[in-house]
């Protein structure tokens, strides 16, 4: 989870569109005739689409450098990995922004996932497991000369702790605190350093509902140097079902063992850095954390 580094409100969507557009038809005058849609518009960044071509623009200076790393990155990666990911080109100019082919393929939500029979479930998580298995076999100091850098710390533990307790019904400090002493504990030494994706989450992935299958997975802006495991944790946004299928596959093709308990913490940590933080809707925040902590209640032990 990154902060927003501005607060100032997001501009109206109709502005970003008919200003982005500009850019790109300066830059690409083929496109002049065609139909431009906004498919995404945040504090970093702003996505648009046209004719099955993605183009995304940096908001700010920071954002750039992140955009300008997810383009050479993916260069490097994509002979090396058997996932399909996005090829993107840079466009420099006055404002600079990248291009790639769209993935075909929508989102995975977590009513998708329970919707999928075994085999796809299993399917699913083969292909997840390989990708993360084949980033963290890679050296990290070729990564490193790539341009991958650190990705950013979540909140700190007192800050997790004096944010979200508040807010939570008095049941849910037990596992507060616990989870708060356990996130403090967290270090990050020998193997457990990786080059990681730290973004696959089901908004991450081109999901084909019609087959069942993963096209590919993109945004790779926020990957970089961190923990194994929590790299690993992700995909609970889809289904702690499907984290634990991943993980069994993960470590076989891997051949490294894999904490369960310590994947399931990085994101007990996530949830509630989310609520203490304030960025997400007060109500949805707390049911977030409830949801989680029902869904821990359920997993099998051991």
């Amino acid at each position: 989870m990154r902060e927003a580094l501005t607060v100032t409100p997001i501009p109206d969507p109709k502005a970003d569109l008919a200003r982005y557009r500009a850019i790109v038809i300066g830059t690409l005058p083929q496109f002049a005739g065609a139909g431009f849609s906004l498919i995404g518009a945040g504090w970093d960044s702003v996505a648009l689409e046209c004719d099955g071509w993605i183009f995304k623009f940096a908001r700010h200076a920071d954002a750039e450098v992140r955009l300008r790393r997810e383009v050479a990155v993916l260069a490097f990666l994509r002979p090396r990995v058997t996932m399909s990911l996005p090829q993107m080109v840079w466009h420099e100019g006055p404002q600079p922004f990248s291009q790639h082919r769209k993935i075909a393929g929508t989102s995975l939500e977590a009513t998708d996932y329970e919707a999928l029979d075994e085999g796809r479930r299993n399917a699913l998580a083969t292909r997840m497991a390989q990708l993360y298995a084949e980033l963290h076999a890679l050296p990290l100091n070729r990564m490193q000369a790539v341009g991958a850098v650190a990705v950013d710390p979540w909140m700190a533990p007192d800050d997790v702790l004096a944010g979200a307790e508040p807010l939570l019904a008095k049941k849910f400090y037990p596992f507060l605190k616990r989870t708060v002493k356990a996130y403090r504990k967290l270090a990050i030494a020998g193997d457990e350093l990786v080059y990681g994706y730290f973004d696959g989450h089901g908004w991450n992935m081109a999901f084909d509902h019609a087959t069942g299958m993963l096209n590919g997975v993109f945004d790779f802006a926020d990957s970089g140097f961190g923990s194994r495991h929590r790299d690993l944790s992700y995909s609970n946004w889809i289904s702690a079902d499907l984290t634990l299928r991943i993980i069994a596959r993960y470590e076989v093709l891997a051949k490294r063992d894999v904490n369960r308990e310590l994947v399931m913490l990085y994101t007990s940590a996530l949830r509630l850095s989310e609520l203490a933080a304030g960025g997400l809707p007060e109500q949805r925040a707390v049911e977030n954390v409830v949801n989680w902590v029902s869904t821990l209640d359920s997993l099998p032990r051991g």
